[in-house]
């Protein structure tokens, strides 16, 4: 009980400190950065994002998967171990991904070479970052982990703000104060998952070649989700900036960022708690306490979500002033309409996690191919039609049928469960 009241401490404390340090950030930058400014760092951002979703995300996601069934044999370093290759595997595609990138942002005239080098150094070392807190988390070191989020959340923006006081307010200059903390950051932390990682006899090669392809096998079905998800989140800014102005899209990234942060907090507080709780239930074949924990876990998702939706409802105009500088309050109509995005999408969350659970990644892609093609068709019109507004209206309509799918799929996929499934291939179940 002692422990696990320290988990939680630690769960809600780092998440806390994380949105705390988030939404500080936005305001402190928005108070510094002009509307084009902040929207140059914000689309620069989202390219990196981009490929951090193709290759990073899905591999932390099958660590994360495997980690119940290896660490019960004490083979978690090895499992760090095969991220490693798996990482370096994919080197030569991130490195062709970055070349085109950069000729494509340096051809638009929206950036420079300095610019292009120091977001493929912050690639790195956040595609690394990402990694050892996927490990740090399913080994439910939440100390470790909400320290390390914690601290990125509020060290990167102080940085750059101080990094802009010093020598002058440009993109390159808030995303090189980015790269300085996040790799400082990697250089503390990765130390204590080295250290916490049981020391073992290291694997054959054809036992380290078999684990490289089941991690392989999980993660290369989320690949594609890696664009489908940055179209459906981070999409919209880039119409924005097309169809407006970078400045344009400089306003709605920041709105975006205080009524979106709060839900992902939320959703994510909830999950690193009971994620692990269910994904080793699962792996026992424990149906009883797996149900029971994503009972739990949805109602809990659901009731703090609607909190939030009815508190932006009411006092959108409020958070603004509280919490964006001056050139951006204007809009903070939109707020609303994100926050209930948001609260949908937390929801959905919920369902996919169950197909990620019993390792039905395809799923995952068809729930998220469905959303994305709602925000396809959605947000182009809205923007046409209504502005930034309608770019904020459409956020719930294409997170609603993300829902409606991943409630569909989900459903179908623990009804399947009772026929006996392993997060290994050729192992059964216990009975």
């Amino acid at each position: 009980m002692k422990h696990q009241l320290g988990n939680a401490f630690w769960i809600v404390s780092g998440t806390a400190l994380s949105a705390i340090g988030t939404l500080v950030g936005i305001r402190v930058l928005t108070q510094f950065l002009t509307p084009n400014d902040f929207g140059a760092v914000s689309l620069a951002l989202g390219l990196s994002t981009l490929t951090i979703s193709l290759v990073a995300t899905p591999l932390t996601q099958a660590a994360i998967h495997f980690y119940p069934a290896l660490s019960s044999s004490d083979s978690t370093t090895q499992l760090l171990a095969s991220l490693r290759r798996c990482f370096f595997g994919a080197a030569p595609w991130i490195a062709l991904g970055a070349v085109l990138g950069s000729a494509a942002w340096l051809y638009w005239g929206q950036g420079s070479v300095s610019l292009v080098v120091i977001l493929a150094l912050l690639l790195a070392s956040d595609c690394w970052r990402s990694a050892n807190l996927s490990l740090l988390n399913a080994a439910r070191r939440n100390r470790s982990y909400a320290l390390w989020v914690a601290g990125d959340a509020a060290l990167r923006p102080l940085g750059a703000v101080l990094a802009v006081m010093l020598f002058g307010s440009s993109p390159t200059i808030v995303l090189g104060a980015y790269l300085f903390v996040s790799a400082a950051l990697v250089a503390v932390f990765t130390r204590g998952v080295k250290s916490g990682s049981t020391a073992v006899t290291p694997s054959s090669p054809a036992e380290a070649a078999a684990l490289d392809r089941r991690m392989w096998t999980y993660a290369l079905p989320l690949i594609p989700l890696g664009v489908i998800g940055w179209l459906s989140n981070l999409g919209d800014r880039y119409i924005i900036g097309g169809a407006m102005s970078v400045a344009d899209a400089g306003v709605y990234a920041a709105l975006y960022g205080i009524s979106s942060s709060p839900f992902m907090m939320a959703g994510g507080t909830v999950e690193l708690a009971l994620r692990p709780i269910h994904q080793a239930a699962v792996v026992r074949g424990d149906q009883q306490q797996s149900q029971r924990m994503y009972r739990v876990w949805l109602v809990s998702v659901v009731a703090v979500c609607g909190v939030g939706v009815l508190a932006l409802a009411s006092g959108h105009q409020l958070v603004a002033n509280l919490l964006v500088g001056q050139a951006y309050r204007h809009a903070s109509y939109l707020m609303p309409w994100i926050g209930l995005g948001y609260a949908i999408r937390s929801a959905s969350y919920v369902f996919e996690r169950m197909c990620y659970a019993y390792g039905q990644t395809q799923r995952v892609l068809v729930i998220q191919c469905c959303a994305v093609a709602a925000t396809v068709i959605t947000t182009p019109i809205g923007v046409i039609s209504f502005g930034l507004k309608g770019a904020a209206m459409a956020v719930p309509i294409y997170f609603s049928v993300q829902l409606a799918v991943a409630v569909i799929l989900a459903r179908r996929t623990v009804k399947q469960s009772t026929r006996g499934w392993s997060p290994l291939p050729g192992r059964a179940l216990p009975s």
